[in-house]
């Protein structure tokens, strides 16, 4: 059984996910939804959810709106503020945070 290291999923993953931003495609719904640690989603009824993925759903203006209004708490029953990021944007916050995993494990490796 083939065993993947760490670096080596962060590696794919910075990969596709620049390929995501180069990419680079115009569509419609151009923003994400972030509440705390999850992003928003709907399931498969089309209800609005917090989710944990890789690749998040994007929503419109409008849709937006509607998430904003909605009453979002954590575990502790605390109000949290959902962060809205423009397509491109979160997936470069991303890539920046992996970049920077990778760069702290390989500064490990040569301790």
């Amino acid at each position: 059984m083939d065993t993947i290291t760490i670096e080596e999923r962060l590696q794919k993953r910075l990969l596709e996910y620049q390929s995501t931003v180069c990419s680079n495609i115009i569509e419609k719904p151009a923003f994400i939804v972030e509440v705390g640690a999850l992003t928003v989603g709907t399931d498969e009824n089309g209800k609005i959810i917090a989710q944990n993925v890789l690749y998040p759903e994007q929503f419109s203006k409008e849709a937006v709106q509607t998430i904003l209004s909605m009453n979002w708490r954590d575990g502790n029953n605390n109000k949290i503020e959902p962060s809205v990021f423009f397509r491109n944007d979160w997936y470069s916050e991303k890539i920046q945070f992996i970049k920077k995993a990778l760069a702290s494990i390989e500064l490990t490796d040569k301790c």
